[in-house]
């Protein structure tokens, strides 16, 4: 018996046709477009988190410290050859060098030798402060390891870009000053601040009559333009950090070692409010949507809105005005 071959049909089908194969890609980029944005989210949530572990490990640094020494570190150490003055110019280490052995790198904190060296921009110093601490920097931040908008004499780069800030708070309490040395610096007498940190301060526990748990200690600086337009409509640059300090090449610098959640002038007077995310490039803030992360003194962090109003900005800010942040913040 013999058998006959068998044959297919000639309409039968082999594979797609065009029409079915862009509506199978059409579809798969519609999926990738909707899955995309949970994406960017997670990743985004995934490096807040590690920017909170960032200010939680500064803070537990802070109460190291603190039980080492007695206070807190200063905002930055003012020191010169001719000794020890709380101005707002350089040079003068950082509370960013201070803590170093309590954040693991004390080889670090011992080559830069900060109980006999001025903080500058020489050549033996750049070699460790220029690596990246990745404590002192938000994995959002962009930009390279160091921070252009803080040159040295040669207009290069100097130091390892630091995304964090401590409080200096309001520029309200005057020091004393002997009338040599305010002749020394033009008769610029400088105010301390209400805040955490100022040149040369020895905050304790004790002076943080507002209690621990509401004042904050070191917040987010954002770094490189991040969306906010000024009154004229232009892109702000924000400026974010140093971690080393105040450097004897870069006065100006000093903005890199504290700042004050309220606006100040070089002569002492107000100059406004610098909000979260403000318009002022030296204002805190981040590169995470809405707000900005703080650690408070007593090592918690808390997320607070950029919408905060400004007497709230003040209230956190103060050691000792007598006034307490609500929960709600």
């Amino acid at each position: 018996m013999s058998t006959r071959p068998v044959t297919r049909p000639r309409n039968e089908r082999n594979g797609f046709t065009l029409v079915e194969l862009l509506v199978v890609i059409a579809i798969i980029g519609v999926l990738i477009a909707l899955l995309l944005p949970a994406v960017q989210q997670a990743r985004e949530a995934a490096r807040r988190n590690q920017c909170a572990n960032n200010l939680k490990q500064q803070g537990l640094a802070m109460h190291n410290y603190h039980d080492v020494h007695g206070s807190f570190p200063a905002g930055f150490y003012r020191r010169t050859p001719y000794g020890t003055y709380s101005t707002l110019s350089g040079p003068g280490w950082g509370w960013g060098a201070m803590i170093l052995p309590q954040i693991e790198q004390n080889n670090r904190y011992e080559a830069l030798q900060v109980n006999t060296r001025f903080c500058s921009d020489d050549a033996d110093i750049l070699q460790y402060s220029q690596p990246l601490i990745e404590t002192y920097r938000c994995p959002s931040a962009p930009g390279d390891n160091l921070n252009p908008e803080f040159k040295n004499a040669s207009s290069e780069p100097s130091h390892g870009l630091s995304t964090y800030k401590g409080v200096f708070g309001d520029k309200n309490t005057q020091y004393n000053y002997s009338d040599d040395d305010c002749a020394y610096y033009a008769g610029s007498c400088v105010n301390g601040g209400n805040g955490m940190f100022s040149a040369n301060s020895s905050t304790k526990f004790r002076d943080v009559t507002d209690g621990t748990t509401n004042t904050v200690m070191i917040g987010e600086v954002p770094f490189g333009q991040n969306g906010t337009r000024n009154s004229s409509g232009d892109l702000i640059h924000y400026r974010g950090a140093v971690w080393v300090g105040v450097t004897l090449g870069g006065a100006s610098s000093n903005v890199a070692t504290h700042q004050t959640l309220r606006g100040v002038t070089a002569s002492g007077s107000q100059s406004g409010v610098y909000t979260i995310n403000g318009t002022n490039s030296y204002s805190f803030g981040s590169h995470h949507p809405g707000g900005a992360q703080f650690v408070l003194s007593d090592g918690s962090v808390r997320y607070f809105s950029d919408t905060m109003d400004s007497v709230s900005i003040n209230r956190i800010a103060d050691k000792g005005d007598g006034q307490v942040i609500s929960g709600d913040l």
